[in-house]
């Protein structure tokens, strides 16, 4: 079974099964995940930065959750998995399902609450 990774946009914050490690850790189960040289790597969960308290962090305390997208490095970039969204709870960081409409609704009412209220 492959790890689960997730870096954030700023590459600061980097998990491996849910646990927060350093960027080495992260680069080496990267590493370890890859199957051969030859095909793009793991899929990788890119998810908003757990140390901003921006509009994101906002609307994730109103919704109880953050997205991630599936992403995989190939030749020096990432490219999109082609899945939907995957959800992770806001408190403990646990996957909790790929995003459904219901859900990606109620992100973006949560995202428009916020960017409304910081107005």
């Amino acid at each position: 079974m492959s790890d689960e990774l997730r870096f954030c946009f700023k590459e600061c914050c980097h998990f491996v099964n849910n646990r927060s490690v350093s960027e080495s850790e992260y680069e080496a189960a990267v590493r370890k995940n890859q199957p051969n040289l030859t095909v793009p790597g793991p899929v990788e969960i890119l998810i908003s930065c757990r140390k901003d308290t921006g509009h994101a962090r906002s609307a994730e305390r109103s919704v109880g959750f953050y997205l991630g997208s599936g992403m995989r490095r190939a030749y020096g970039t990432l490219i999109p998995e082609g899945e939907r969204p995957y959800v992770f709870d806001n408190t403990t960081g646990n996957f909790l399902r790929h995003a459904t409409d219901t859900d990606l609704h109620k992100w973006r009412d949560g995202w428009n609450e916020s960017v409304k209220n910081a107005a």
